[in-house]
């Protein structure tokens, strides 16, 4: 079967988006959680795809042909590596961040704090009996909301 491009960079898209709906949160010990802050280094923390996980993308190629491939096709505008090439990619995009920030919005919106508390001296913190059923909620939300968008390498 072939593969376009355009499926490999659909598929990481869409693994990206995915992503975000947990990656904007930091989980503490004891189970709280609480927000990223909104800086580009938070946005790839929450994003970023690793090509040690290709094969979750589901492309049915082996994981060597997925590998050359997706070699080929990071370090264009859109799709780059991040950190040691080899290791992390992601779309740096206004796209990408506006995913980020619905997500952090989405998640504020729900009473999860972020920053720390200067009083305390912690991190603003919640608990959410609910955070898996939540997560993909807002999974889903940002999927149909950001997930068809046309990407280009």
């Amino acid at each position: 079967m072939k593969v376009t491009d355009a499926e490999i960079l659909k598929a990481i898209w869409q693994a990206q988006v995915k992503k975000t709906a947990k990656g904007v949160i930091t989980n503490y010990v004891g189970g709280s959680k609480g927000l990223k802050s909104d800086r580009e280094q938070d946005r790839h923390y929450a994003q970023y795809q690793s090509m040690i996980s290709r094969g979750g993308l589901g492309i049915p190629l082996s994981k060597g042909q997925l590998a050359r491939r997706l070699k080929a096709l990071i370090g264009g505008d859109n799709l780059q590596w991040r950190g040691h090439p080899g290791n992390a990619y992601e779309f740096c995009t206004d796209a990408a961040m506006d995913v980020f920030r619905f997500a952090r919005n989405w998640w504020e919106e729900r009473g999860v704090p972020a920053g720390f508390d200067q009083v305390k001296k912690c991190m603003r913190t919640i608990q959410l009996s609910d955070y898996e059923s939540l997560a993909a909620q807002l999974e889903q939300e940002l999927l149909e909301r950001f997930g068809n968008l046309e990407v280009t390498a």
